[in-house]
């Protein structure tokens, strides 16, 4: 039997006391019974019942199918009309007003039943939809938006590889020179400003996890949170509860830190004056059953990272547009903070909820998976200058950038191939009298993706070394081709220390390809993954030239 609330809206007190008895007996709680459409509305919104059992014919001047239409459309109720009678304009108005159930008096109990337990269910059903596309709009949304973002950030970034390489030119030309140097220092400044920015962007995007380490969520926080307290308000409390068992996660240190900066930032201005910011970190585990109510995550052990705070809150509105790059309010967000926030946790296969009403502040989640691994030291990065020889091909549309990356190069002691478009390069590979010890690919050029463009690179000189390079990240397209084989990744801007660094390590690897490809199924497997349709290009091409 039922369980539900429900009110009646009747004018007639004796068909009004039956209906009231019959729902009774089928276990129904009856909230209340009203006579009219207004106040019908009225009850519905102060009592908030599971359903309405509403009669058509009411003496007012609201009839019951304009009540249900209102109590539907801002309270989301569903309605089950009573009538004496039934004609086809009554019919077809109930329907325009999504009537979840239709019943003609006089009716028998298990009719009754039978149509509240189908309301509710379709009406359920419907919520259940209505969410679902919802969630799909926004996610929509946020792809778009992710899309746009990237394509910024990496357009950004090769022409920060400009300006940085220029930068280090002026040094080089000029070491003695206070006024070169002290513009060059300002400048220097900028660019890691703006570096930062593409970063943001890049993370709103999903633009990859630069350098993954194996961490404990508490303990990094326990680290981080001194170096981020300076962007809060000192007035406020901050309060930590980060056990020691919590398991470890896998996160670029740098992004997560912009995750827990863009956050406290956002709790501290939610606030006037004093107040009080929570971080808890708790271990989890998502169930086959659970996962519905977490979308985006896989069952499994996670970590939970919530901050609760004591500000404002915010309405739906805000909200629901908290990720959004650049949206603010008189209180919230700076931009890109939660927008890149909302792009670090999703690319690291977590997610991020917010819940908040105005007046309550708000709780910020964070799930992140948990991983297996021990807690590694990182490797500490050399800033030398690295002189070598050797011949190298640039792959890369970008003039300035091709420029740029020449004058690096040949400053370096290599000497310098170029290519523009991905058939340029594999003509090169193909054609050039002599030994090509590295190719630096770039992931965009007009022809085709570099992913498209290195097997054929690997198929033409099978011990080539080669460096991806992109103003994205190493994921993505960047991380199939490294998956293939390719030796490195060069994450634009880059300076000419680390992009030395970078080819002495690679150029002194002993690791040699097997020429015969016959013998080196795995190869095969590799080169097929990425370019399924490579024989029959290169055959193609054989015959055409």
């Amino acid at each position: 039997m039922g369980s539900a609330k429900i009110m009646i809206v009747e004018d007639n007190t004796t068909v009004a006391e039956d209906c009231r008895d019959c729902l009774e007996n089928l276990g129904y709680s009856v909230t209340s019974i009203v006579a009219s459409g207004e106040k019908s509305i009225e009850k519905a919104e102060a009592e908030q019942p599971d359903a309405v059992l509403m009669d058509i014919h009411l003496r007012n001047e609201i009839d019951g199918i304009e009540a249900a239409e209102q109590i539907y459309s801002r309270f989301e109720i569903p309605v089950v009309f009573l009538s004496a009678y039934t004609d086809s304009e009554l019919l077809e108005r109930a329907k325009q007003v999504g009537s979840f159930g239709y019943l003609v008096k006089p009716f028998e109990e298990r009719e009754l039943y039978a149509t509240i337990e189908m309301a509710l269910y379709k009406a359920k059903a419907e919520k259940e939809r209505r969410q679902m596309e919802a969630r799909l709009r926004q996610a929509q949304k946020m792809e778009a938006i992710g899309t746009l973002a990237g394509g910024i950030s990496h357009q950004f970034n090769n022409a920060l590889t400009v300006v940085t390489g220029n930068i280090a030119f002026l040094k080089m030309d000029f070491p003695n020179d206070r006024n070169v140097a002290n513009y060059t220092k300002d400048m220097k400044a900028s660019v890691i400003q703006m570096t930062q920015l593409t970063a943001q962007l890049m993370a709103y995007a999903g633009g990859g996890k630069y350098q993954a380490e194996t961490v404990s969520l508490s303990d990094f926080i326990r680290d981080t949170l001194p170096l981020v307290k300076h962007t809060i308000d000192p007035a406020i409390q901050v309060d930590t509860d980060l056990p020691r068992d919590i398991l470890n996660i896998e996160a670029d240190l740098t992004q997560m830190q912009m995750v827990l900066s863009a956050v406290l930032i956002n709790a501290s201005e939610s606030m006037e004056g004093k107040g009080c910011i929570r971080i808890t970190c708790r271990n989890m585990m998502i169930t086959d059953k659970a996962v519905e109510y977490f979308p985006g995550l896989k069952p499994g052990k996670y970590v939970n990272l919530t901050i609760s705070d004591d500000g404002k809150g915010m309405d739906k509105e805000t909200r629901l547009r908290i990720f959004e790059p650049f949206f603010t309010t008189n209180f919230l967000g700076r931009g890109l903070g939660m927008a890149a926030a909302y792009g670090i946790v999703k690319n690291h296969d977590g997610r991020i909820s917010v819940d908040s009403e105005p007046g309550y502040g708000t709780i910020v989640k964070i799930y992140l998976p948990a991983a297996q691994a021990q807690v590694q030291e990182p490797e500490k990065t050399k800033t030398e200058r690295i002189k070598g020889t050797g011949t190298i091909l640039i792959i890369e549309d970008e003039e300035m950038v091709m420029t740029v990356c020449r004058a690096i190069l040949e400053g370096l002691g290599y000497q310098v191939l170029e290519a523009k478009t991905g058939q340029e390069a594999i003509n090169a590979v193909e054609t050039f009298d002599g030994d090509i010890d590295l190719a630096m690919l770039d992931i965009l050029l007009p022809d085709m993706n570099g992913n498209a463009v290195y097997p054929f690179l690997m198929e033409a000189r099978p011990n080539l070394k080669v460096i991806v390079m992109s103003g994205y990240s190493s994921d993505g397209a960047a991380k199939k081709i490294l998956n293939a084989g390719a030796q490195d990744f060069l994450q634009k801007p880059f300076s000419i220390a680390v992009l030395s660094e970078k080819l002495k390590k690679v150029l002194k690897d002993t690791y040699i390809r097997n020429v015969d490809e016959t013998t080196s199924p795995s190869r095969r497997t590799d080169l097929g993954r990425i370019c399924p349709n490579l024989k029959y290009r290169l055959r193609s091409q054989k015959l055409m030239g």
